[in-house]
């Protein structure tokens, strides 16, 4: 994490545990607007509903947990655990080799390649603009 920035204090873990459920709370009237709960109680048939709940929990779990290093909990980091108890090792990423660090030699490669594209689809707008009269005098000669 960039040492530049602060952490988000918080005062102690139930404050985290307050702004999960309100943000669940949310969702929860949000999906109800979109996606208004089937008449009867006990319907089997409604599998949409339970799949885009499950969705979005899982999503404002994921966010929560990617918020966790930038969050400190009375002068102390975040530990994964204090968002779903026993099932927190679930809710972690799982895979961070998807992101690499910034390398400005890559990115000063990727600009290079860039301006070199431009050059070419300049090159190619001239060639559409020449070519026809170019063609036209070879003809006529």
């Amino acid at each position: 994490m960039d040492p530049h920035h602060r952490k988000i204090d918080l005062q102690s873990p139930a404050d985290l545990t307050y702004l999960h459920s309100n943000i669940k709370t949310s969702a929860q009237q949000k999906l109800d607007l979109a996606i208004p709960p089937s008449v009867t109680p006990t319907d089997s048939t409604d599998t949409f509903r339970p799949h885009v709940q499950q969705l979005v929990q899982g999503y404002i779990t994921q966010t929560l947990a990617l918020a966790l290093p930038s969050l400190a909990i009375n002068g102390l980091d975040a530990e994964p655990s204090i968002l779903g108890g026993a099932d927190a090792k679930a809710n972690e990423i799982e895979d961070e080799s998807n992101y690499e660090p910034y390398d400005p030699r890559l990115a000063e490669k990727l600009r290079t390649l860039y301006r070199q594209l431009e050059w070419e689809h300049t090159r190619v707008a001239e060639l559409r603009r020449e070519a026809p009269g170019a063609a036209a005098r070879a003809f006529e000669e």
